[in-house]
């Protein structure tokens, strides 16, 4: 079977567009609740502006040079960590074993990856078996992405020794910028509403307390990341930032970031 990945030209979006609507609403035959998928997936604006994107990578799938599917993938450290977003393929092309070829090139491309990670729905049991049984993705943890609609994090470690990029809170400084820090969340309190002099807006903002073998530290939760986080669990914070605030400092969830749940504490 003649399948190969390329890097994704502008004038390919709108067919990639079309064929990830028809691949993430197909996804109503393994557990969806209703036809959609992550944000943009039927854009052509979208998928124009991950290829056009210097952050990450976004592959096109080919079967005998036509377009079939595609994914991202992005190079979350200098350590060997890389990241697979929305792989999608066809699905009047499923069960041709195209999936299972393209992530074997993506890893043979990216022959420097250390550690591999990927999210998918937690509904989505084609996907659980996919990651699971043939590549031997770990579950870590979840993600609460939006409100009634949890990912399942996975992990693949390929070489053992690894560094992950962890700061201790007791590191921690001010003006630290796409951090990760990992703990455990004490407390969490009120919402407040605040105005933002950056956008003009008012913004939903909390305060937790989190708390690793070195210290503890706020952590500062802006809008929806307030509905992720739970008193009692076990967290990482992936992508955030530092800053100090009447003369304390706080970290901070990073809307360009993510927070992980791990399963062994939710």
């Amino acid at each position: 079977m003649a399948i190969e990945i390329a890097d994704v030209d502008i004038s390919d979006a709108p067919k990639l567009a079309r064929i990830s609507k028809r691949a993430f609403e197909s996804d109503i035959e393994v557990g969806a609740k209703t036809k959609g998928g992550p944000a943009g997936y039927d854009s052509v604006a979208h998928h124009k502006h991950h290829a056009e994107s210097d952050y990450v990578d976004y592959l096109k799938i080919l079967k005998k040079g036509e377009i079939v599917g595609g994914v991202r993938v992005f190079k979350a450290d200098e350590n060997g960590k890389y990241d697979i977003w929305g792989l999608f393929v066809d699905p009047e092309l499923h069960r041709q074993g195209i999936a299972t070829k393209a992530m074997h090139l993506i890893m043979e491309l990216y022959d420097d990856a250390r550690l591999w990670t990927l999210d998918t729905p937690e509904w989505n049991r084609r996907t659980k078996q996919f990651y699971e049984e043939k590549f031997g993705f770990v579950q870590k943890g979840i993600m609460r992405w939006e409100k009634g609609f949890n990912l399942i994090y996975y992990e693949l470690l390929v070489d053992e020794s690894y560094q992950r990029n962890l700061t201790k809170i007791s590191e921690l400084e001010d003006d630290m910028n796409r951090i990760s820090v990992e703990g455990t969340v004490l407390s969490l309190g009120n919402i407040r509403e605040v105005y933002s002099s950056k956008d003009g807006r008012k913004h939903s903002v909390a305060e937790a307390r989190l708390q690793d073998e070195t210290g503890e530290i706020s952590l500062i939760l802006w809008d929806d990341f307030i509905r992720q986080v739970r008193k009692g669990e076990r967290i990482r914070v992936e992508r955030g930032y530092t800053n100090s605030f009447r003369g304390q400092l706080q970290l901070n969830a990073s809307r360009y970031g993510r927070i992980i749940i791990f399963q062994d504490e939710s």
